[in-house]
């Protein structure tokens, strides 16, 4: 992975006829070792997959919630019976997304390769939240310079400019006066 940072426009258009356009901006910075932090204004959010944990910087209430991620490992396969024939795979399940590679290109000066993921309708009565996801990474950065995300909501796109720039260490950590708040992931 290559250390880089990355200054975002979000822009969202909602799915209501005659919706305004909501722009936010938002910045990355992924180190070499893996870890990323994405500010969203008052909120930030730091994964570490080393430490297998993620930091909730609440800026306002000056809080720091680390989720740690919690890791049950995979049951053993059991073992064949002889002359017996062997169970076939499981099939993917019925909300897995079609995946469709779609190739390189250039964006912001940067060569991308594109991948779109194409989720199921389940219930004919209720659209899922999210259709589709485009998302066309930086071959070079491995950060993602366009995606869009199109869903019940309306139009979701995030253009970034993306730059190979190393960010300090100390934007990865806990700001001196957070109160930590220590919690198992998803609670």
């Amino acid at each position: 992975m290559v250390a880089a940072c990355a200054e975002c426009v979000q822009t969202t258009v909602g799915a209501l006829p005659g919706a305004q356009p909501l722009e936010s901006l938002i910045q990355r910075y992924q180190t070499a070792e893996g870890k990323l932090r994405v500010d969203l204004g008052k909120i930030s959010i730091i994964t570490d997959p080393t430490a297998g944990e993620r930091i909730i910087l609440d800026h306002l209430a000056m809080e720091a919630r680390i989720l740690s991620d919690i890791r049950i490992p995979p049951e053993p396969p059991l073992p064949g019976i002889p002359g017996m024939p062997q169970v076939p795979a499981l099939p993917a399940p019925p909300n897995a997304p079609n995946v469709v590679a779609l190739g390189k290109d250039l964006i912001q000066g940067l060569e991308v390769e594109g991948m779109r993921y194409v989720f199921p309708v389940l219930d004919a009565l209720k659209p899922p939240s999210i259709t589709s996801w485009e998302v066309w990474t930086s071959t070079k950065l491995q950060m993602p310079v366009l995606t869009r995300t199109i869903g019940s909501f309306g139009v979701r796109t995030c253009i970034c400019k993306c730059t190979p720039v190393a960010p300090p260490a100390s934007m990865f950590q806990i700001p001196s006066g957070y109160k930590v708040i220590r919690s198992p992931l998803g609670q």
